[in-house]
């Protein structure tokens, strides 16, 4: 919800409502889905082109809550639910949802840092993030801000968000916008003299407000209406904005902002007026029809607020001590009227937490069944508390969902459509034992020679009247594409196989269409021959459209992306053979864990692959993903898709889990020091097990390797400035979009089973630049492998772990480099032991040469008897209680020593000659030359200059 253009109104003409306030020692109410946009926009370092950093959002929202902790600001989070009821809101959220497919789309490197494209499970990584740390989540049925501003006053907290319906509601509020987070000040109290922290920030006085514009308080919600918002559309008031003219001329203002200025002006003479008589004021002069209803719904949204969270709030443990501290201060943001109506607010909850003491208070919901019936306690609880996505109560209420968009490749296929599948067995799952309509369609084509009829179309039906409204027009000037009915053929229930006739020639036909294309092609000829049979194939083919436009209404209408706008996809239940299989959502709380492990592996349509490994159930369901995705992706995926998501859970999961996450070169000075420790670990027989098994691994990996193993991942986390515009893959961020979706809809899934396996947040298990990254590091070479037990450490636990892994998912997967990678890693791993372990022995063997060299020199023993020494050499060994194999070993390096000492020796006496002999024959030549130099000075004469040299 929100008032377009009202708050950039208030921020540029009338500052003066909003004063400057030091947030500290107070309680408030956060508009989860606003702060979660904010933040995400905030966060520095965040590549949106390649899908979403999760863990760089998951530290900022941490940061951004304990500072606020520091200032002793006590919260409480309050998400959006589903959509409203009667499609009121389906104008906005759909174009909402265009103008965020078409960023998507245009999103690149050079432009990632400007667009805004908040990640399609960014909500689920800021409501985990606030739940480890212990704070209050809850998720509303519906809209959330009537659920905050009613809350507000019956505790008397503050409301933080950014939504300008608030300035309506008369609730303490304060923008978000204005909260100076970054900055933790620190001030001193006048009386005490003692310090505390607080933020900086502007909260809205409505006592001036109502001063400088003249409007009286019961016309606030009126404001919101005529200036359009979520409910109603500004361009219905055209002839009214009209009607007041164009006002005072102010060229600093847009004409948005000179529309506001002119309502409020024109308020402000009504002042005094109910609001009945300004209502028809403004009715007599718009033409419009039921005008006077809708502008009475929209201010019904702001004056009748309900709130279903109350008694959960004060039944809440955790929320009881914060609740008895409701501190006197939070009173200096109300004025009069407000203090006055928070004690009736007071004296309420008082009765209320009485009531809560003395009876367990039940979970109260306004999800609306088409059915009526209620839904099972289990699933309210669990959606209460965010576990359940708030897209299922789209599904449940009103029969539609939309995919929240992502980072895709404009001209391939939606990146959901790898789990509609899934999507069918929830839509299933969830109206099993509440739907009140079930249709069977059974058809048999009969053809006898150049005839053609239909002998039998039976459907069964039992359909609620109530649920027939026509739901498919929308008050939109979006334009969405229906799907095609040959895409919506597959979701028709095949039926029967005909009995068998030897006279007659039968043929089964699987869809309707292709009943009607016969119908209508043999159409001319029956009509020809005369037949008896053209009534009733006309009356077959009549009912059979009927039933058509009457089954598609209970489908799921699943808003897709198709190329560049938005689409309608009908999803169907699943066959009767297959529902019948799945629980009800009542019987879903009594299945065991086995069981519902069973169910789950049934809607995937695949069974448990990892037996043998004996997984941890998150460990499981991890590679449950990665076999989905590959399995099920429209594009063509390689090997190297498997081994960058698979780093990416031993980077987030394993390595993040053991140390916490480690993002700067600071945190690696210790990284000498833990190399040594590994060197140590390795040699150990207990760390080097190789018939250990996964858990066994998992529990010896030790802090040392992660610390090593991140310090080498490092720069995969941040984009690589070679990625330009030019050379940025948009179908390989398409294909991790694919992976994204598994996981979204699979943690659906087993959250409406009860969580059979752990709830896991994905920021625990991908980062896109990372894995853009890590992928195209990993394409670029002859065997990954190599490389990836170079970044993990070789020989490590981790590096062990991995390959044990990615050898059962090649195994399952049927990976054509598999075979090939693993022997050629093997094989290089053979030679690359068989060189080390030479080369260790030529080292041992030219130290222990050396030694006996020395000795022999120092105690003056001929060098040409090697016998001796040898001999020496194998009585110290023969000394040492060894086993028989160790022997055979050291026998080998002796023999190898003695080797190496003998070469060296005749290397030194070689040379040794060669000095002598060199010495000779400098001193043969300097004596003959000194005898040519005494017969010169005899004669007198100088000797003659050699031919080519100079005088």
């Amino acid at each position: 919800m929100g008032v377009r253009g009202l708050s950039t109104y208030i921020l540029e003409h009338l500052s003066s409502v909003l004063e400057q306030h030091m947030l500290h020692n107070r309680h408030v109410i956060i508009d989860g889905n606003n702060l979660a946009h904010i933040l995400y926009y905030e966060c520095t370092g965040i590549n949106a082109a390649f899908g979403g950093d999760y863990d760089k959002y998951a530290s900022f929202v941490q940061g951004f809550f304990e500072r606020l902790q520091s200032c002793e600001v006590h919260a409480i989070v309050i998400m959006d639910g589903g959509q409203p009821l009667r499609d009121r809101k389906m104008r906005t959220v759909k174009e909402r949802v265009v103008n965020q497919i078409r960023t998507c789309l245009s999103i690149q490197p050079s432009n990632q840092f400007r667009l805004k494209v908040f990640p399609c499970m960014g909500s689920q990584v800021f409501v985990t993030t606030l739940q480890k740390m212990g704070i209050t989540v809850l998720q509303t049925d519906f809209e959330a801000d009537e659920e905050i501003a009613m809350l507000a006053k019956k505790l008397g907290f503050t409301v933080l968000s950014n939504d300008s319906d608030f300035y309506v509601f008369n609730v303490p509020f304060i923008l978000l916008d204005s909260i100076r987070h970054k900055k933790v000040c620190t001030g001193k109290k006048k009386k005490s003299r003692e310090t505390f922290k607080y933020m900086t920030c502007c909260h809205f006085n409505l006592d001036i407000f109502c001063e400088e514009t003249g409007m009286d308080r019961e016309h606030l919600p009126l404001l919101a209406t005529l200036l359009g918002n979520d409910y109603l559309a500004f361009d219905v008031f055209t002839d009214f904005y009209a009607h007041l003219g164009d006002g005072k001329r102010n060229r600093n203002m847009t004409a948005r902002h000179k529309t506001i200025r002119n309502v409020i002006s024109w308020l402000a003479s009504k002042k005094g007026r109910t609001t009945d008589d300004v209502i028809t004021d403004v009715v007599s002069i718009i033409k419009g029809k039921k005008i006077r209803r809708k502008i009475l719904q929209s201010l019904n949204n702001y004056t009748c607020l309900k709130t279903n969270l109350l008694n959960l709030i004060l039944a809440e443990s955790s929320l009881k001590s914060l609740l008895e501290k409701v501190i006197t201060s939070d009173s200096s943001l109300l004025d009069d009227s407000s203090k006055t109506e928070r004690l009736e607010c007071e004296t309420e909850r008082h009765e209320c937490e009485t009531k809560v003491h003395n009876v367990k208070p039940e979970f109260e919901t306004a999800l609306i069944l088409k059915s009526g019936k209620k839904l099972p306690a289990w699933f309210v609880e669990a959606y209460r508390m965010y576990k359940v996505p708030h897209e299922v109560a789209d599904i449940l209420t009103q029969s539609y969902f939309i995919s929240p968009p992502q980072v895709e490749d404009e001209f391939s296929d939606c990146s959901y459509l790898v789990v509609e599948p899934i999507v069918r067995s929830v839509y299933t799952l969830l109206w099993k034992g509440v739907r009140t309509h079930q249709y069977v369609k059974r058809f048999k084509v009969i053809y006898k020679k150049d005839d053609f009829k239909v002998s039998e179309i039976q459907v069964e039906e039992n359909l609620d009247e109530a649920s027939l409204r026509e739901c498919d027009e929308y008050d939109s000037d979006v334009v969405v594409e229906e799907d095609s009915d040959e895409d919506w053929d597959h979701e028709i229930e095949k039926m029967s196989q005909p009995e068998e006739d030897k006279e007659l020639e039968e043929s089964e036909v699987s869809t309707e269409d292709e009943i009607i294309r016969g119908l209508e092609s043999n159409m001319d000829q029956l009509c020809l021959k005369g037949d008896e049979s053209t009534s009733e194939v006309e009356e077959s083919c009549n009912g059979l459209l009927k039933t058509r436009s009457r089954a598609r209404r209970f489908c799921l209408k699943w808003y897709l992306r198709k190329k560049k706008g938005l689409c309608i996809r009908r999803v169907s239940y699943l066959p009767s053979k297959e529902a019948t299989s799945l629980p009800s959502l009542n019987q879903v709380g009594s299945l065991s864990v086995a069981d519902k492990k069973k169910v789950f592996y049934n809607m995937l349509g695949s069974d448990t692959e990892f037996m043998d490994l004996d997984l941890p159930n998150d460990l499981e369901l991890i590679l449950d993903f990665i076999i989905y995705w590959f399995r099920r992706s429209k594009l063509s995926l390689i090997d190297c898709h498997i081994l960058a998501v698979l780093l990416c859970v031993f980077m987030y999961y394993i390595i993040d889990g053991k140390i916490g996450r480690v993002r700067t070169w600071k945190a690696f000075e210790d990284v000498e020091r833990c190399k040594t420790v590994v060197a140590v670990l390795r040699d150990s027989s207990a760390y080097c097990n190789p018939s250990a098994d996964v858990v066994d691994l998992l529990t010896h990996i030790s802090n040392e390797e992660c610390l090593i193993a991140s310090y080498n991942l490092f720069k995969f986390h941040h984009m690589n400035q070679k990625v330009n515009d030019k050379y940025y893959s948009r179908r390989t961020v398409h294909a991790f979009s694919e992976y994204q979706a598994c996981i979204y809809f699979m943690q659906l899934l087993n959250s409406l089973l009860c969580s059979p396996f752990p709830m896991l947040s994905v920021e625990c298990l991908w980062g896109g630049t990372f894995c853009y990254n890590v992928f195209f590091d990993l394409k670029k070479r002859d065997n990954p492998l190599f490389r990836i037990t170079d970044l993990l450490g070789r020989g490590t636990c981790l590096e062990k772990l991995f390959l044990k892994l990615f050898k059962k998912l090649g195994e399952v997967l049927n990976f054509k480099k598999f075979s090939h990678m693993l022997e050629a890693f093997k094989k290089a791993r053979g030679s690359q032991k068989r060189n080390k372990k030479k080369k260790k022995i030529a080292s041992t063997a030219e130290n222990e040469g050396n030694k006996i060299i020395s000795e022999r020199r120092e105690k003056g023993v001929d060098k040409h008897k090697t016998s001796a020494n040898s001999d020496v050499h194998v009585s110290l060994i023969s000394k040492e209680k060894v086993s028989v194999k160790q022997k055979a070993q050291k026998a080998k390096t002796n023999t190898e020593i003695k080797e190496v000492v003998e070469k060296k020796e005749q290397k030194n006496a070689s040379r040794e000659q060669i000095g002598k002999n060199e010495r000779k024959n400098s001193q043969t030549n300097q004596a003959s030359k000194n005898d040519c130099k005494q017969k010169t000075k005899k004669k007198g004469k100088m000797p003659k200059n050699r031919k080519g040299r100079g005088k």
